[in-house]
């Protein structure tokens, strides 16, 4: 199997769990190295199409899984304790889990695009976000892992993730953001007040970091 870190990321993710369910399976690659890892002991593949399963029952061929057509959870009716959902936009997430059951299940998700959209879902929907990873391959990929509960999450939190922004590793990431903000207000003079707000954040966080020397500002041309 080639490797690939965000896969391998959603992978550790799964360790723990008896039944994954991976909403939008695609080739089945997640549910194929759980399995190898001894992750899990049951899988259900599932997809809105039935041409990525036919692919995903190749690859997992031998293994314990249930193929099901299914437009997020509508058509699942046989239990799991931890499901997948990955590689989607946050609103297309954040509409699969309107339908989310209740009960003790962790849900692993990572959107492409959006977080704070996701975030702010979780957090007005009885979700509590209990981890947050970056994984680094060509982008930068935010794993949210999730339960139900209680938790009512600020603007800055909804941004900056209220996992991730506790952690060093999340560094790296913030410096990526930050410069894509120098660029737009440099180069094409954007600075709402969303955006300057957001760089504030960035800043603060990196310099406690860094010890108060940012990696990437341009002072010369870069000012709020």
């Amino acid at each position: 199997m080639i490797k690939n870190k965000r896969i391998d990321a959603l992978v550790d993710e799964t360790k723990g769990i008896n039944t994954l369910l991976d909403i939008g399976c695609d080739h089945g690659l997640v549910i194929k190295k759980a399995f190898e890892n001894k992750n899990i002991k049951k899988a259900i593949a599932s997809d809105v199409n039935e041409m990525p399963l036919e692919s995903a029952k190749k690859n997992l061929k031998g293994f314990d899984v249930e193929f099901i057509v299914s437009n997020g959870f509508e058509n699942i009716k046989d239990k799991f304790d931890g499901v997948v959902i990955a590689g989607m936009g946050a609103m297309l997430i954040s509409n699969i889990l309107e339908k989310a059951p209740e009960g003790d299940i962790t849900y692993i998700l990572q959107a492409n695009s959006k977080l704070e959209v996701l975030r702010e879902y979780l957090s007005n929907n009885n979700f509590k976000i209990i981890d947050e990873i970056v994984v680094f391959e060509k982008f930068y990929y935010i794993i949210i892992r999730a339960v139900r509960g209680n938790e009512k999450l600020n603007e800055k939190e909804l941004y900056l993730g209220p996992i991730l922004m506790k952690k060093t590793s999340s560094i790296s990431y913030y410096q990526n953001l930050l410069d894509r903000y120098y660029r737009l207000i440099n180069l094409e003079g954007t600075n709402s007040d969303v955006i300057l707000q957001r760089v504030k954040w960035l800043e603060s966080i990196i310099n406690k970091n860094n010890k108060g020397e940012l990696k990437w500002k341009n002072t010369k041309t870069y000012k709020h």
